[in-house]
């Protein structure tokens, strides 16, 4: 077998434990969003229920607001009707009088059932940010693992990939970008001997002087069938 082939063949056996190594990586992924899809759940409902206790807070001031108008308004109703002198403006006093207090007391049923829903919604969001709480901690320990396994799984992949490169260096320039065209397009093994007549991999035959020039110089050729780097092994 020619040298250059022979380092070519160990590049690969890099590569390919590379390749175990990101597949590992990427299978931890699902993993995670299973968890952050449970945890985001109830994050979620408990975001809402945040945004609707303001948004019933903003509502409750301005209903307290209105209270406040409309008890000004029964205190001056109050003074003009102590102040009148004539049945006539008795009468008109007391009934902007009756109407103002009724003012009122819609105005106070409003901000009581405003209370209410505030009283209410934070019930529930402390109900959530317990059932928050509660996922938190049954995931802590599946999170750590996972988080410890991607740190080392992350630092294989740093020494694997210095590793490679470092073996990548001792193949012919020519060769190995011809090498990396194809493997990052098959992500897989790559570079396959020939089997007698035929390419290794999918048994496509290989015309004799092509085998000839790749057995008396060590060239590598792309299989028309697979797509595959072919070398003489012998």
């Amino acid at each position: 077998m020619h040298p250059d082939v022979q380092k070519l063949l160990a590049v690969q056996v890099d590569d390919v434990l590379l390749y175990d190594l990101e597949d590992r990586l990427a299978s931890l992924q699902p993993r995670l969003a299973a968890l952050e899809k449970e945890r985001g759940k109830v994050s979620a409902q408990l975001d809402r229920g945040r945004e609707s206790i303001a948004a019933e807070e903003a509502r409750h001031r301005d209903v307290m607001l209105k209270v406040e108008a409309n008890r000004a308004l029964v205190e001056r109703s109050q003074r003009a009707y102590e102040s009148v002198t004539s049945p006539k403006e008795a009468n008109a006093a007391i009934a902007q009088l009756e109407q103002t207090k009724r003012m009122v007391d819609d105005s106070e049923r409003d901000a009581a059932q405003v209370q209410g829903r505030i009283n209410e919604l934070r019930h529930h969001v402390a109900d959530l940010e317990g059932m928050l709480a509660e996922v938190e901690t049954r995931q802590a320990a599946t999170r750590t693992e996972l988080e410890t396994e991607k740190q080392a799984i992350d630092a294989e992949i740093v020494a694997a990939r210095a590793k490679r490169e470092a073996s990548a260096l001792l193949v012919p320039r020519a060769i190995i970008s011809k090498y990396d065209r194809v493997r990052l397009r098959k992500r897989s093994d790559s570079v396959f001997p020939l089997r007698g007549t035929s390419c290794s991999a999918c048994d496509t035959a290989i015309p004799t002087q092509r085998r000839s020039v790749m057995a008396s110089s060590g060239a590598l050729e792309m299989c028309e069938g697979c797509g595959v780097l072919l070398y003489a092994a012998e």
